[in-house]
């Protein structure tokens, strides 16, 4: 089951998901959330979508299980908003969460999105993080469940003007 909310006060996205093994079996399963980083306006990343990535840069902020991203500035005058992306795991344990901010990392040499090697594979991400050349933000948590036992995941996604007000 999955919610998404939309926040009227804050500048964030919300998903909800909720698990359940309906199974007799206990289960050990991996969520893994994705997405690609512009932070760019539509312009220029449509005439220079490889140029405009160039300048996002990537962190792991690992007590919040999350990901920020923000634009090096390329004058002292500009200014950058930041991402920030979490996938928390409630009513539930996680085993291991793991990271990922390369695209290529991700997606593996010789695949493709409809199959890349960080979903064909049991193993971590690999947790790259700084100037990537294609920045994603990637979360993997490892649950195992229960029998008929349920687990709630808050996949977060949002932006703020600095990076105080992202944390």
């Amino acid at each position: 089951h999955i919610d998404i909310v939309v926040s009227p006060e804050d500048d964030i996205g919300l998903r909800r998901v909720r698990i359940t093994n309906d199974s007799p079996l206990r289960r050990t399963i991996e969520v893994t959330s994705y997405t690609e980083v512009v932070l760019a306006s539509p312009a220029p990343d449509t005439l220079h979508p490889a140029f405009s990535k160039l300048f996002v840069q990537t962190e792991i902020i690992d007590p919040l299980q999350a990901i920020l991203c923000t634009r090096r500035p390329r004058a002292l005058d500009e200014h950058s908003p930041w991402l920030f992306h979490l996938l928390a795991v409630h009513e539930g344990e996680s085993s291991g969460i793991s990271y990922e901010t390369d695209r290529a990392q991700f997606i593996g040499r010789g695949n493709t999105l409809v199959a890349p090697q960080a979903m064909t594979t049991m193993n971590d991400l690999s947790g790259s993080v700084g100037a990537v050349l294609d920045p994603i933000v990637a979360i993997r948590h490892r649950i195992t469940l229960e029998p008929e036992a349920s687990v709630t995941l808050d996949m977060v996604m949002g932006i703020a003007n600095t990076r105080e007000a992202s944390l």
